[in-house]
């Protein structure tokens, strides 16, 4: 069995570059040295295992990182100085969970109805662009006798809590 090679070294200057000669470097190890170089935490999913050979001098870690990422099939997530690393299935599956929930939520939400009073335009020719922005369950009319349209939606701000 082959000894791993490795040679580490960053400069951290105001582009943050690295220079890594890596052969046979556990993923998990590149990734704690990407997040150190960056001054970042990191978190890793179970399923991020390998193995990477690289040889790159003085290049920005991000564009280093993105490459990894990419030749094994991963994303990252950054919130705050937390950077997480999973596999691109597993955030594209949160991705759809949460787009359901928010759905769920927004048709648990019981409708409300606005009238608003036009002065300097028609409600036969706000309503269209009006309608463009409601929910699908929402609905606009308009009212030419008093110039009014009637809203009637759901409050989105509750879902996104």
């Amino acid at each position: 069995m082959a000894v791993p090679a490795l040679i580490l070294t960053v400069f951290l200057a105001s582009a943050q570059l690295v220079t890594l000669d890596a052969r046979d470097m556990d993923l998990g190890d590149f990734f704690r040295f990407m997040a150190s170089a960056a001054n970042l935490n990191v978190v890793l999913h179970p399923a991020v295992q390998g193995k990477v050979n690289l040889m790159v001098r003085e290049v920005r870690w991000e564009l280093v990182l993105d490459m990894v990422l990419k030749s094994h099939g991963l994303a990252k997530e950054v919130e705050g100085n937390i950077m997480r690393i999973v596999p691109i299935a597993v955030l594209e599956a949160e991705a759809k969970q949460k787009a359901a929930a928010e759905q769920a939520c927004l048709n648990a939400l019981p409708l409300q109805t606005h009238t608003y009073f036009l002065n300097y335009a028609r409600a036969e020719s706000v309503a269209p662009i009006i309608s463009t922005m409601l929910s699908p369950r929402g609905s606009v009319v308009a009212y030419p006798a008093r110039n009014a349209i009637i809203v009637r939606d759901v409050q989105t701000a509750e879902c996104s809590r």
